[in-house]
């Protein structure tokens, strides 16, 4: 009677580890697909923002309402992914070019150095057309909008080392915005195949809202 009983605990307390690790996995899953696929809905409304652009104008959220844009996070001067990523803007480019309702937005962590004359020349860099605006400002307004507007990591750690990787720690996705000014996707930035996947999620709210 006592083994039987052991059996049936056994088995119950078998049951329900694989149920929980079932939950994280479908949770995970589910997690991923809201974040990478357009077909899942998610909507994140950006807050109002202002700030200045490498060829001299202001860019607003309020002039790019009626667009679909791709946001990131960087700085002139990181010797990491940022290197990557604008690489990969510089790609979406290319395979949106034919989209005139598309538009692409740097926004530096590091708005000190990153003035708009150095914003230029790493545009420059990058051979940026006239739908990609690198912007600068007020730094606190800056990490704000990133980490409560984008809920995108952006951390100042204050670090005086002189390693530039360990001082400005920011997120490294793309942030795909529809028309009406809100979020709807995430693409990894770092990801090899982030290109086509961010070109597929623009065209998709080029053409739907959801």
């Amino acid at each position: 009677m006592k083994v039987r009983s052991y059996w049936v605990v056994f088995a119950v307390s078998v049951l329900c580890v694989l149920g929980f690790v079932g939950f994280l996995a479908i949770n995970e899953i589910n997690h991923h697909k809201t974040h990478e696929n357009p077909s899942v809905a998610f909507a994140k409304p950006l807050p109002p923002f202002s700030f200045a652009a490498h060829n001299g104008t202001t860019i607003s959220q309020a002039e790019l309402l009626g667009k679909v844009w791709v946001a990131d996070f960087i700085f002139t001067s990181c010797p990491g992914p940022c290197l990557k990523m604008s690489a990969q803007m510089r790609e979406m480019q290319i395979l949106l070019k034919d989209h005139a309702d598309v538009r692409f937005v740097s926004f530096t962590v590091n708005p000190e150095m990153d003035t708009p004359p150095v914003l230029a020349k790493y545009a420059e860099k990058w051979n940026a057309g006239p739908n990609w605006f690198f912007l600068t400002g007020n730094k606190k307004q800056i990490y704000d909008l990133a980490e409560k507007g984008f809920l995108l990591s952006a951390v100042d750690t204050g670090d005086g080392s002189g390693k530039l990787e360990d001082k400005f720690i920011h997120d490294t996705k793309f942030a795909i915005v529809d028309r009406s000014g809100t979020i709807r996707s995430y693409i990894d930035g770092t990801a090899h195949d982030a290109p086509a996947k961010v070109a597929a999620a623009v065209e998709h709210y080029l053409t739907s809202p959801n």
